[in-house]
């Protein structure tokens, strides 16, 4: 299996990490996806709902990836588990950061009702 997978639906960028664990070793794989999905996709989901724990290198290239994103106006979500929300002490952390939803489901549809606001705005 592999550690990432990446996907695009609905024109949604989607990173989904299947790791119990992400830590130094997945981090360059994570910030380097996240590159190229900024290239075509202002949209970006990274499913975290296999992990427990990130360590602060993981972290790092997320934030990384949020702070290029933001610089084209878009934006990154996360899906995080209720394991990963009971034992991570950096939660606070990450949702002062980044917007987090508990499914894959939810931050899709999130995203898209989000995209057609935005063109209802726009005409």
């Amino acid at each position: 299996m592999d550690t990432i997978v990446r996907s695009v639906r609905d024109g949604i960028a989607i990173e989904k990490v299947n790791l119990v664990r992400g830590t130094m070793n997945e981090a360059h794989e994570i910030k380097d996806n996240l590159i190229d999905d900024i290239i075509d996709h202002k949209k970006i989901i990274v499913d975290l709902s296999l992990c427990e724990y990130i360590d602060s290198t993981f972290l790092g290239a997320l934030i990384y990836g949020y702070r290029r994103i933001k610089e084209q106006n878009g934006i990154i979500v996360l899906i995080l588990s209720n394991t990963f929300l009971s034992k991570s002490f950096i939660y606070k952390e990450i949702s002062s950061i980044f917007q987090v939803r508990h499914s894959l489901r939810e931050a899709i549809a999130e995203l898209i009702a989000n995209k057609k606001e935005t063109a209802a705005v726009n005409y």
